[in-house]
């Protein structure tokens, strides 16, 4: 967290240490002063919205491009535990009907991620985890789930949670890290992305109740519809922006 402070406007570490007669950690952090950005969004306008989007775009961005201490770098790729918690979800009890087809996209296309260098992540970077500031600015909090590796992976929880909320944000959000369009290849790795975590998170929210379950299964239907069952990469909510908004 240290070295991300130059990124961008984030949580400042004061103090770290041991506590509880060395049973815990604890971690002393300054305070981002504003409002969740997942509550106010909406009370935006969709120019707003976007501009905030390409903010958080950026901030993204500049943490994706600090250099990488050596001991940092993962010992292998993330493809192999995508393909485990896959097989998880087949063996679960929670599979979707007809879900073979997206089961197979993931599998044949599982080489399409971790392709970039690896690089810093913040691990959870989505809507409910940024701070709009009176200054009307983006602050980046909760980093508990950081990590090194394939930047990419930092986008898929756009389709789960940052689309309900604000598609502008979101658009917006990818034209500011990539300063305009992306290419095909990040396009391919977040179909993946996506594709896995649809149905995987109904594994995962299994862990809760009921309702986190039938929260994520919802989520994944509505992939399957962006992504017409994983036969196109690009989602029909990002085309449709594209295709019809005035804002940017």
């Amino acid at each position: 967290m240290k070295k991300l402070i130059t990124a961008g406007p984030i949580s400042e570490v004061v103090s770290f240490g041991i506590c509880n007669q060395g049973q815990n950690v604890y971690m002393l952090l300054t305070w981002v002063e504003g409002e969740s950005l997942e509550n106010i969004i909406q009370s935006l306008d969709e120019k707003e919205q976007y501009q905030l989007g390409i903010q958080a775009g950026k901030i993204l961005k500049s943490i994706h491009t600090l250099p990488v201490e050596k001991q940092d770098y993962p010992k292998e790729t993330k493809r192999a535990k995508k393909l485990l918690q896959l097989e998880k979800y087949e063996n679960s009890k929670y599979r979707i009907p007809e879900d073979e087809e997206i089961i197979r996209f993931v599998r044949d296309h599982i080489q399409d991620i971790c392709r970039l260098e690896p690089a810093y992540e913040h691990g959870d970077f989505h809507i409910g985890n940024l701070i709009y500031m009176k200054d009307n600015t983006i602050g980046v909090i909760d980093f508990n789930r950081w990590e090194c590796g394939d930047p990419y992976e930092e986008f898929y929880k756009m389709q789960s949670f940052d689309i309900e909320k604000s598609i502008p944000f979101a658009a917006g959000q990818i034209h500011g890290y990539f300063q305009g369009e992306p290419d095909k290849e990040f396009w391919q790795a977040q179909a993946v992305y996506v594709a896995h975590a649809s149905l995987f998170s109904i594994v995962w929210a299994s862990q809760f109740d009921q309702s986190d379950i039938d929260g994520m299964t919802e989520r994944c239907m509505a992939a399957l519809q962006d992504y017409n069952n994983f036969k196109k990469i690009i989602p029909d909510w990002y085309e449709k922006y594209e295709l019809g908004n005035d804002n940017k």
